[in-house]
């Protein structure tokens, strides 16, 4: 109707998610154009962003050495600091599990579009039980009740290696970082470092910072997605997922 609106984003809507916006100029009939649906391009949840802050949040029962359920903020980083929280996650899990099994747990991740938890469930990843040392970690993830792929955490010899899958079965990345690094033995000293490579090329990177004092004794973990590279929004998700298996697999237990 060639009319100009200023649109306020209403409380709750995140990145990726879809709202009305009637114009008030266009006959108002359900359905007509005149009620126009907003959403980010290509229903990308990160909006469009070349890095996330990725966020773990305190739990005060874990000083008692009681594993919490966990919690993540996400945001477009400041520099290396957290920005404007858009997304967060929460767990669901068993108490039993969490406190007799602790990383073995089975668990369900769910990411939320906004700043808390109370913002729409947009994404969930899930992992099974892992009842035998030999049952390595693994998700399988889900966007809208569809499923979208798997992230497997195969053994390797000095190695973290993930295999991330598409809903196909078909291998979309690999994300691997070596042992050998120095913030795996001091995690004060330096950040522990993940690259994702497609057909042998790098074209993301996942960093675990440096931990600061604070986190140290808050048993807290910070990360730097950076996309780079991918721009498919299913793609960023899986990256996402990739991400979160990492902490959970190999930095939960250590802080």
């Amino acid at each position: 109707y060639g009319n100009t609106i200023q649109v306020q984003v209403p409380e709750g809507v995140g990145p990726g998610q879809d709202f009305q916006v009637i114009d008030p100029l266009a006959p108002q009939t359900l359905g007509a154009p005149g009620q126009r649906m907003m959403g980010s391009t290509g229903g990308d949840i990160f909006h469009g962003a070349a890095r996330v802050y990725v966020k773990q949040e305190m739990a005060v029962v874990e000083l008692c050495g009681i594993e919490a359920k966990q919690r993540y903020r996400i945001s477009v980083p400041n520099g290396n600091k957290e920005g404007a929280v858009f997304l967060y996650i929460t767990e669901e899990s068993d108490c039993v599990e969490r406190i007799c099994c602790g990383t073995n747990r089975s668990l369900k991740l769910r990411v939320h579009g906004g700043a808390t938890k109370d913002g729409p469930v947009i994404m969930e990843m899930n992992k099974p039980f892992q009842g035998w040392c030999c049952m390595r970690p693994s998700f399988s993830v889900s966007s809208s009740g569809q499923q979208m792929g798997e992230v497997d955490d195969p053994c390797r010899c000095c190695l973290v290696e993930q295999e991330v899958y598409g809903p196909n079965k078909n291998l979309i990345f690999k994300t691997a970082g070596t042992l050998c690094q120095t913030g795996i033995w001091c995690s004060m000293c330096a950040g522990v470092y993940f690259d994702v490579t497609k057909h042998g090329q790098k074209v993301a990177q996942i960093e675990r910072l440096p931990m600061e004092t604070e986190e140290c004794c808050l048993m807290t973990n910070r990360f730097m997605i950076d996309f780079n590279s991918i721009q498919d929004p299913q793609e960023r998700k899986m990256l996402l997922a990739s991400a979160m298996l990492l902490d959970l697999a190999y930095f939960e237990e250590t802080g």
